[in-house]
């Protein structure tokens, strides 16, 4: 029973993160139709900010790496992104790439390549029984998918998301009506950013911290992503969970980097099958199938 609960709790954990790295590269895909092969690195960026910010109350430094990230993200768009938008796949790709290798060498530079560490506010384990987890992680599972159902409900049932929606749908109908692009690419660009980041503040007290860390999340919140449905805001929630499921079955009985090799593979097929990605809404997908 201790070994399912540790598999339970653990798919819950790794899976609400990597659900909002995913929701944030979502945003960015679906809003500026950019790959950003950068989230990884900024969700780095969050885990490094909250190593700088230690001896400041937890809270407070998550909170200030938020708006770092919020800033970081606007400064990335508007100084670099924004000049290539038009430049094709490929030009876009190498833009962000080249915003990841700077960020990585930049904290480097200023922390050493060593792994560093930061303390749980939460020192305290969940018990059931015989079995007992990290209180941290439960708590951060349980604010991370709060915080995801909160911007569910902003962007579908506010004027703000549905303009977002609109955007996502149709940028050139979308600027007709009055919606400005370049004031939403900024926007969106800045509020995924800062939820990179913040997965990296919050990830923080559980990982060594070191530059090439995010690049353990960057492949599966990629694949998550490209199995839903282009455009879909909760489409990558969805396909985190369903990503880090398989994960989950396949490593229970075969060693981590078999499970990760045939996890790809799969998802590599998937992918090759259905291109358009799944619709995980329900009535769409009824719709779709008749």
């Amino acid at each position: 029973m201790s070994a399912s609960y540790q598999i339970l709790f653990d798919f819950v954990w790794v899976s609400t993160s990597l659900a909002l790295v995913a929701f944030s590269l979502g945003l960015i895909l679906g809003e500026l139709k950019i790959v950003n092969v950068a989230q990884g690195d900024l969700m780095m960026v969050g885990a490094y900010s909250m190593y700088a910010l230690r001896d400041l109350p937890f809270l407070v430094g998550v909170l200030l790496t938020f708006v770092f990230g919020l800033a970081l993200g606007f400064v990335l768009e508007r100084g670099v992104l924004r000049w290539v938008y038009d430049k094709g796949f490929m030009t876009t790709l190498l833009a962000s790439w080249g915003i990841g290798i700077v960020l990585e060498q930049t904290v480097a530079a200023i922390f050493t390549v060593s792994q560093k560490g930061v303390d749980a506010p939460l020192a305290g384990q969940i018990a059931l029984g015989g079995f007992s987890y990290p209180a941290y992680r439960v708590a951060v599972a349980a604010g991370i998918i709060v915080l995801l159902a909160a911007l569910m409900l902003l962007l579908y049932r506010t004027s703000l998301g549905l303009r977002l929606r609109a955007s996502i749908d149709n940028v050139e109908m979308a600027a007709l009506m009055g919606i400005s692009p370049q004031r939403t690419f900024a926007m969106v660009f800045a509020i995924a950013t800062a939820l990179a980041v913040l997965a990296g503040a919050l990830v923080a007290p559980t990982l060594a911290i070191s530059p090439t860390m995010g690049l353990s999340y960057l492949a599966p919140s990629f694949f998550a992503v490209l199995i839903a449905k282009q455009g879909s805001l909760a489409g990558p929630i969805v396909g985190a969970v369903a990503v880090e499921f398989t994960f989950t079955l396949l490593q229970a009985y075969l060693n981590v980097t078999l499970a990760e090799s045939i996890l790809f593979g799969l998802l590599a097929i998937f992918i090759a099958i259905k291109p358009q990605g799944v619709s995980w809404s329900w009535k769409k997908a009824r719709k779709e199938a008749q």
